[in-house]
Protein backbone atom coordinates (compact mmCIF):
# COMPACT_ATOMS: atom_id res chain seq x y z
CA UNK A 1 0.00 0.00 0.00
CA UNK A 2 1.18 3.52 -0.81
CA UNK A 3 0.21 7.26 1.06
CA UNK A 4 -0.14 9.60 -2.43
CA UNK A 5 0.63 13.02 -1.61
CA UNK A 6 -1.73 15.78 -3.31
CA UNK A 7 -0.95 18.08 -5.60
CA UNK A 8 -3.15 21.31 -5.32
CA UNK A 9 -3.59 23.10 -8.58
CA UNK A 10 -4.82 27.32 -8.81
CA UNK A 11 -7.87 27.87 -11.34
CA UNK A 12 -9.84 31.35 -11.85
CA UNK A 13 -12.78 29.71 -10.31
CA UNK A 14 -10.99 28.21 -7.32
CA UNK A 15 -11.95 28.33 -3.52
CA UNK A 16 -10.11 28.54 -0.33
CA UNK A 17 -12.74 25.66 0.79
CA UNK A 18 -9.98 23.10 -0.20
CA UNK A 19 -7.43 23.67 2.34
CA UNK A 20 -9.15 21.60 4.75
CA UNK A 21 -8.69 18.54 2.05
CA UNK A 22 -5.32 18.76 1.86
CA UNK A 23 -4.88 22.48 -0.11
CA UNK A 24 -1.94 24.12 -0.26
CA UNK A 25 -2.18 26.85 2.34
CA UNK A 26 -0.10 29.25 -0.35
CA UNK A 27 -2.82 28.97 -2.78
CA UNK A 28 -6.06 31.10 -2.36
CA UNK A 29 -8.21 30.23 -5.00
CA UNK A 30 -7.60 26.51 -5.28
CA UNK A 31 -9.55 24.86 -8.40
CA UNK A 32 -8.82 20.90 -7.36
CA UNK A 33 -6.56 18.76 -5.08
CA UNK A 34 -5.56 15.87 -6.93
CA UNK A 35 -5.53 13.12 -4.41
CA UNK A 36 -4.07 10.45 -6.72
CA UNK A 37 -3.00 11.11 -10.52
CA UNK A 38 -0.33 9.26 -12.36
CA UNK A 39 -0.37 11.36 -15.79
CA UNK A 40 2.54 13.60 -17.14
CA UNK A 41 1.26 16.36 -16.12
CA UNK A 42 -0.14 15.86 -12.66
CA UNK A 43 2.30 12.94 -11.13
CA UNK A 44 1.34 12.48 -7.39
CA UNK A 45 4.37 11.98 -5.17
CA UNK A 46 4.90 8.86 -3.10
CA UNK A 47 5.18 9.70 0.46
CA UNK A 48 8.31 7.92 2.18
CA UNK A 49 9.56 7.62 -0.92
CA UNK A 50 11.90 10.10 -4.05
CA UNK A 51 9.64 8.20 -6.54
CA UNK A 52 5.97 9.52 -8.35
CA UNK A 53 3.18 7.03 -8.72
CA UNK A 54 3.81 6.73 -12.20
CA UNK A 55 7.84 6.66 -11.71
CA UNK A 56 6.63 2.88 -10.02
CA UNK A 57 3.91 1.72 -12.55
CA UNK A 58 6.15 2.19 -15.25
CA UNK A 59 9.31 0.37 -13.22
CA UNK A 60 6.77 -2.70 -12.70
CA UNK A 61 3.08 -2.24 -13.99
CA UNK A 62 2.70 -5.87 -13.46
CA UNK A 63 2.58 -4.70 -9.86
CA UNK A 64 -0.25 -2.65 -9.77
CA UNK A 65 -2.20 -4.52 -12.74
CA UNK A 66 -1.69 -2.85 -15.19
CA UNK A 67 0.13 -3.72 -18.78
CA UNK A 68 3.31 -2.36 -19.95
CA UNK A 69 2.64 1.51 -21.37
CA UNK A 70 -0.24 2.23 -19.62
CA UNK A 71 -0.80 4.83 -16.79
CA UNK A 72 -2.90 4.37 -13.84
CA UNK A 73 -6.40 4.70 -15.56
CA UNK A 74 -8.05 7.01 -13.00
CA UNK A 75 -7.44 10.87 -11.36
CA UNK A 76 -9.46 11.35 -8.04
CA UNK A 77 -9.60 14.51 -6.98
CA UNK A 78 -11.39 17.49 -4.44
CA UNK A 79 -12.74 19.88 -6.67
CA UNK A 80 -14.57 22.86 -5.34
CA UNK A 81 -15.39 26.60 -6.87
CA UNK A 82 -16.26 29.98 -5.89
CA UNK A 83 -17.61 30.87 -9.57
CA UNK A 84 -18.96 28.65 -12.29
CA UNK A 85 -16.33 26.40 -14.20
CA UNK A 86 -16.71 27.04 -18.26
CA UNK A 87 -19.37 25.04 -19.93
CA UNK A 88 -17.60 22.39 -21.39
CA UNK A 89 -17.47 18.05 -22.88
CA UNK A 90 -15.13 15.96 -22.50
CA UNK A 91 -13.66 13.79 -25.79
CA UNK A 92 -15.47 10.43 -26.40
CA UNK A 93 -13.23 7.19 -26.94
CA UNK A 94 -13.31 7.97 -30.82
CA UNK A 95 -12.44 11.45 -30.54
CA UNK A 96 -9.43 11.05 -27.79
CA UNK A 97 -7.94 7.88 -30.38
CA UNK A 98 -8.26 9.93 -33.56
CA UNK A 99 -7.30 13.77 -32.59
CA UNK A 100 -5.69 13.24 -29.10
CA UNK A 101 -3.62 9.52 -29.37
CA UNK A 102 -4.65 8.74 -26.02
CA UNK A 103 -6.11 5.21 -25.36
CA UNK A 104 -9.49 6.24 -24.06
CA UNK A 105 -11.54 9.54 -23.39
CA UNK A 106 -12.76 10.99 -19.92
CA UNK A 107 -15.71 10.16 -18.12
CA UNK A 108 -15.79 11.29 -15.05
CA UNK A 109 -18.33 11.51 -11.50
CA UNK A 110 -18.65 13.91 -8.96
CA UNK A 111 -19.97 13.29 -5.79
CA UNK A 112 -21.51 15.98 -3.96
CA UNK A 113 -20.18 16.63 -0.61
CA UNK A 114 -21.46 20.16 -0.42
CA UNK A 115 -23.83 21.24 -3.11
CA UNK A 116 -24.19 24.62 -5.91
CA UNK A 117 -25.46 27.44 -4.19
CA UNK A 118 -28.51 27.51 -6.70
CA UNK A 119 -29.32 23.29 -6.48
CA UNK A 120 -27.96 22.85 -9.56
CA UNK A 121 -25.48 22.06 -12.58
CA UNK A 122 -25.21 22.76 -16.31
CA UNK A 123 -25.88 18.77 -17.65
CA UNK A 124 -27.14 17.87 -20.90
CA UNK A 125 -29.11 20.27 -23.23
CA UNK A 126 -32.15 22.03 -24.28
CA UNK A 127 -31.39 22.70 -27.50
CA UNK A 128 -32.36 20.38 -30.62
CA UNK A 129 -29.26 20.35 -32.25
CA UNK A 130 -25.65 21.33 -32.16
CA UNK A 131 -25.68 24.40 -34.23
CA UNK A 132 -28.37 26.13 -31.99
CA UNK A 133 -25.38 25.14 -28.89
CA UNK A 134 -22.96 26.87 -31.23
CA UNK A 135 -25.10 29.94 -32.22
CA UNK A 136 -26.23 30.35 -28.22
CA UNK A 137 -22.84 30.18 -27.15
CA UNK A 138 -21.43 32.59 -29.67
CA UNK A 139 -24.26 34.80 -28.98
CA UNK A 140 -23.75 34.55 -25.33
CA UNK A 141 -26.99 33.16 -25.04
CA UNK A 142 -26.01 29.69 -23.40
CA UNK A 143 -28.43 29.87 -20.53
CA UNK A 144 -31.93 29.16 -23.28
CA UNK A 145 -29.84 26.30 -24.46
CA UNK A 146 -28.38 24.37 -21.18
CA UNK A 147 -30.13 22.21 -18.71
CA UNK A 148 -29.96 23.50 -15.20
CA UNK A 149 -29.90 19.88 -13.96
CA UNK A 150 -30.52 19.49 -9.73
CA UNK A 151 -28.45 17.94 -7.39
CA UNK A 152 -27.91 18.03 -3.86
CA UNK A 153 -25.44 16.71 -1.07
CA UNK A 154 -24.42 12.99 -1.22
CA UNK A 155 -25.74 13.08 -4.83
CA UNK A 156 -23.50 11.24 -7.12
CA UNK A 157 -23.60 12.44 -10.53
CA UNK A 158 -21.89 10.21 -13.82
CA UNK A 159 -21.30 12.33 -16.80
CA UNK A 160 -20.04 10.02 -19.73
CA UNK A 161 -17.64 11.58 -22.31
CA UNK A 162 -19.34 13.54 -24.75
CA UNK A 163 -22.00 15.25 -22.23
CA UNK A 164 -21.67 18.90 -22.19
CA UNK A 165 -21.97 20.05 -18.55
CA UNK A 166 -20.20 22.43 -15.71
CA UNK A 167 -20.36 22.44 -11.92
CA UNK A 168 -21.83 25.90 -10.97
CA UNK A 169 -20.66 28.32 -8.05
CA UNK A 170 -20.48 26.55 -4.52
CA UNK A 171 -20.05 22.97 -5.23
CA UNK A 172 -17.81 21.00 -3.49
CA UNK A 173 -17.21 17.81 -5.09
CA UNK A 174 -15.04 14.47 -4.85
CA UNK A 175 -13.97 13.55 -8.34
CA UNK A 176 -13.25 10.76 -10.17
CA UNK A 177 -12.00 10.96 -14.36
CA UNK A 178 -10.32 8.94 -16.62
CA UNK A 179 -6.54 9.58 -17.18
CA UNK A 180 -7.37 11.81 -20.36
CA UNK A 181 -7.15 14.89 -18.83
CA UNK A 182 -8.81 16.87 -21.60
CA UNK A 183 -11.21 19.52 -21.52
CA UNK A 184 -12.84 21.70 -24.91
CA UNK A 185 -14.54 24.80 -23.39
CA UNK A 186 -17.43 26.21 -25.47
CA UNK A 187 -18.08 29.28 -23.33
CA UNK A 188 -15.73 30.73 -19.87
CA UNK A 189 -17.99 34.08 -19.42
CA UNK A 190 -15.31 36.33 -20.59
CA UNK A 191 -13.17 35.48 -17.72
CA UNK A 192 -9.79 37.17 -17.48
CA UNK A 193 -6.56 35.13 -16.89
CA UNK A 194 -3.58 36.15 -14.64
CA UNK A 195 -2.07 37.35 -18.01
CA UNK A 196 -5.14 39.65 -19.22
CA UNK A 197 -6.45 37.44 -21.82
CA UNK A 198 -9.48 35.27 -22.53
CA UNK A 199 -9.02 31.67 -21.64
CA UNK A 200 -8.61 29.69 -25.10
CA UNK A 201 -12.09 28.17 -26.22
CA UNK A 202 -12.52 25.00 -28.44
CA UNK A 203 -15.58 25.65 -29.91
CA UNK A 204 -15.23 23.48 -33.14
CA UNK A 205 -13.58 20.18 -30.94
CA UNK A 206 -16.56 20.61 -28.55
CA UNK A 207 -19.08 20.12 -31.32
CA UNK A 208 -17.30 17.36 -32.70
CA UNK A 209 -17.40 15.19 -30.06
CA UNK A 210 -20.25 16.18 -28.18
CA UNK A 211 -23.08 13.42 -28.03
CA UNK A 212 -26.16 14.94 -28.86
CA UNK A 213 -28.97 13.51 -27.05
CA UNK A 214 -26.71 11.65 -23.94
CA UNK A 215 -27.80 12.24 -20.36
CA UNK A 216 -26.03 12.29 -17.19
CA UNK A 217 -26.79 9.50 -14.26
CA UNK A 218 -27.73 10.53 -10.73
CA UNK A 219 -27.56 8.34 -7.90
CA UNK A 220 -27.73 8.95 -4.24
CA UNK A 221 -23.92 7.56 -2.90
CA UNK A 222 -24.93 6.87 0.96
CA UNK A 223 -22.39 4.87 3.21
CA UNK A 224 -22.05 0.80 2.34
CA UNK A 225 -23.46 1.72 -1.99
CA UNK A 226 -21.27 0.70 -4.74
CA UNK A 227 -21.92 2.36 -7.88
CA UNK A 228 -20.49 0.31 -10.87
CA UNK A 229 -19.47 2.44 -14.56
CA UNK A 230 -18.25 1.16 -17.42
CA UNK A 231 -15.28 3.06 -16.42
CA UNK A 232 -14.59 2.05 -12.87
CA UNK A 233 -16.50 0.96 -9.67
CA UNK A 234 -17.13 3.17 -6.98
CA UNK A 235 -17.58 1.83 -3.15
CA UNK A 236 -18.64 4.19 -0.25
CA UNK A 237 -17.42 2.85 3.03
CA UNK A 238 -16.73 3.49 6.99
CA UNK A 239 -13.22 2.66 7.47
CA UNK A 240 -12.71 1.40 10.81
CA UNK A 241 -10.32 -1.19 10.42
CA UNK A 242 -9.29 -4.07 7.47
CA UNK A 243 -9.48 -2.61 4.30
CA UNK A 244 -9.60 -5.06 1.33
CA UNK A 245 -8.79 -4.71 -2.55
CA UNK A 246 -9.97 -8.11 -3.94
CA UNK A 247 -9.18 -7.26 -7.57
CA UNK A 248 -6.43 -7.96 -9.87
CA UNK A 249 -5.72 -3.64 -10.12
CA UNK A 250 -4.66 -1.15 -8.15
CA UNK A 251 -7.52 0.71 -6.29
CA UNK A 252 -7.35 3.98 -4.89
CA UNK A 253 -9.18 4.93 -1.25
CA UNK A 254 -9.43 8.50 -0.78
CA UNK A 255 -10.75 9.61 2.90
CA UNK A 256 -13.30 11.83 2.69
CA UNK A 257 -13.69 12.63 7.00
CA UNK A 258 -11.52 11.23 9.82
CA UNK A 259 -8.21 10.18 9.79
CA UNK A 260 -6.67 6.31 9.21
CA UNK A 261 -3.24 5.65 10.13
CA UNK A 262 -0.75 3.51 8.44
CA UNK A 263 2.67 2.84 9.62
CA UNK A 264 2.20 5.95 11.81
CA UNK A 265 1.44 7.94 9.04
CA UNK A 266 -1.87 9.91 9.73
CA UNK A 267 -3.58 10.05 6.74
CA UNK A 268 -6.41 12.75 6.20
CA UNK A 269 -9.70 14.20 4.73
CA UNK A 270 -7.97 14.95 1.20
CA UNK A 271 -5.57 12.10 0.95
CA UNK A 272 -5.54 8.84 -0.66
CA UNK A 273 -3.68 5.44 -0.26
CA UNK A 274 -2.98 2.96 -3.36
CA UNK A 275 -4.41 -0.51 -2.29
CA UNK A 276 -2.49 -3.08 -4.93
CA UNK A 277 -4.44 -5.94 -6.66
CA UNK A 278 -5.45 -8.74 -3.60
CA UNK A 279 -3.82 -6.65 -0.58
CA UNK A 280 -5.44 -6.30 2.71
CA UNK A 281 -4.81 -3.90 5.35
CA UNK A 282 -5.00 -3.09 8.83
CA UNK A 283 -5.64 0.90 8.35
CA UNK A 284 -6.31 2.40 12.87
CA UNK A 285 -8.20 5.26 12.78
CA UNK A 286 -11.99 5.94 11.87
CA UNK A 287 -12.83 7.37 8.35
CA UNK A 288 -15.37 8.12 5.77
CA UNK A 289 -14.00 7.10 2.21
CA UNK A 290 -14.57 6.35 -1.42
CA UNK A 291 -12.58 3.07 -2.81
CA UNK A 292 -11.99 3.50 -6.55
CA UNK A 293 -11.57 0.27 -9.27
CA UNK A 294 -10.59 0.99 -12.32
CA UNK A 295 -12.24 -1.10 -15.10
CA UNK A 296 -9.76 -1.87 -17.93
CA UNK A 297 -12.71 -2.03 -20.63
CA UNK A 298 -10.03 -0.46 -23.33
CA UNK A 299 -8.12 -3.28 -23.77
CA UNK A 300 -11.40 -5.39 -24.98
CA UNK A 301 -12.93 -3.15 -27.14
Amino acid sequence: MYILEPISKERIWGTPRLHQYQGDEGIAKIGSVYSASGITEIDCLVRNTDATLNTLIQQDPQKFGLLPGEVYPLIISFTACDENLSIQVHPTDDYSQSHEGMPYGKSEAWYFIEPPEAGWIYAEQLASDKQMIAEAVKKKNYKKVLKEYPVAGNDLIYIPSGTIHALTKGSLVYEIQQSTDITYRFYDYDRIDSNGKERELHVHAALETLIFDQQVEKKTFELDQTVNQREFTLQHLGVSGEVKNPTSIASVLTVLSGELILAENVCRAGQSLLLLPGEEAILPGKAECVLATPNPYWRYS
